[in-house]
């Protein structure tokens, strides 16, 4: 997916490719050099890319804490964040369903509800 920079602090480029000289080029997390090969999960090859990590999710921040990472160890790194935005995306779905199909919500418990399922349970 490609990176929407109007997200980002404008020195954000600058400061991630700095980053990224600093440690060599290499992932802070598992030493994986930028563009060398790695086998995914099922054994298959993958050219290693070096991302630059927001270590507290904020791009806009000029002055943001980046990190190194390869393009596995950031996504690990971000999963708590992407397993909450998909609890939040299918709570939203759930609702809308609901309400196209003309169910109307009357009680607060109700709502509460499907705003406090956890992700094993949405599934």
């Amino acid at each position: 997916m490609p990176i929407d920079y109007t997200q980002y602090a404008d020195n954000y480029r600058e400061r991630a490719w700095q980053r990224k000289e600093a440690t060599g080029w290499r992932c802070e997390e598992c030493g994986a050099k930028h563009g060398s090969i790695k086998l995914n999960w099922l054994g298959e090859p993958y050219e290693v890319v070096l991302t630059a990590a927001h270590l507290d999710h904020d791009p806009w921040n000029p002055e943001a804490r980046l990190a190194s990472y390869c393009q596995a160890c950031h996504l690990n790194y971000d999963r708590p964040e992407h397993v909450e935005h998909a609890k939040a995306t299918w709570q939203r779905k759930f609702r809308e369903a609901e309400l196209a199909a003309g169910q109307l919500i009357l009680f607060a418990d109700a709502l509460n509800f499907t705003q406090n399922l956890t992700v094993e349970e949405a599934e």
